[in-house]
């Protein structure tokens, strides 16, 4: 059982959760097309699946951290093997992203989400040892905010939001540069003349 400190946090994880995870299925469903249908972007399929999979899995245990007697890492750790299981699947985007020249970003959010989920597990593990472990239940709790960073930020670009800020900024300049170097641009002089 939760400790009566923990309690809040909880109740207001679900109901945040559940909200946002209601507004992604009325974001997806307003056009379908553009996220599943035939011509959709790999990248928008990645992003709403990204999306749900953080939106379930913070519901799913936060709502298990509010059932009295639920032992919590008992829920956390099963949640967190179909979200790993989702994370890997991702994986099978990549041809597709290099394609829209989008492999750094899905790559990038890719390694945030495996490793949120696999510590997830790691905690819920440790908490099916140790139930009273005030540590570990402080670790998921913070995993859980990186979790709704990964999933309001995913629905954000799923929504057509332009891509902006630090990280993007960082992936942009590796991409180029990495880019540079593998297409050196052609001597504006021409080659070189034989005497």
């Amino acid at each position: 059982m939760v400790p009566v400190a923990y309690q809040p946090f909880f109740t207001a994880s679900v109901a945040a959760s559940a909200a946002l995870t209601g507004l992604l299925f009325v974001s997806v469903s307003i056009a379908p097309e553009r996220v599943f249908g035939k011509e959709s972007e790999s990248g928008r399929q990645a992003q709403a699946l990204s999306a749900f999979t953080a939106l379930a899995n913070i519901f799913f245990i936060s709502f298990g951290g509010l059932m009295p007697e639920a032992p919590l890492g008992i829920v956390v750790t099963i949640v967190a093997i179909p979200a790993i299981l989702q994370t890997v699947a991702l994986l099978g985007l990549v041809a597709h992203w290099r394609t829209e020249r989008t492999l750094y970003r899905g790559l990038l959010l890719f390694l945030a989400s495996a490793f949120i989920y696999g510590f997830e597990l790691v905690i819920g593990i440790k908490l099916w040892q140790t139930p009273t472990s005030l540590g570990w239940l402080s670790g998921l709790l913070d995993l859980l905010l990186g979790a709704y960073a990964i999933g309001l930020g995913r629905a954000w670009e799923l929504l057509g939001a332009p891509r902006s800020g630090f990280i993007t900024g960082v992936i942009g300049m590796l991409g180029g540069r990495l880019d540079t170097a593998r297409n050196p641009k052609p001597d504006p002089k021409g080659p070189p003349s034989k005497p």
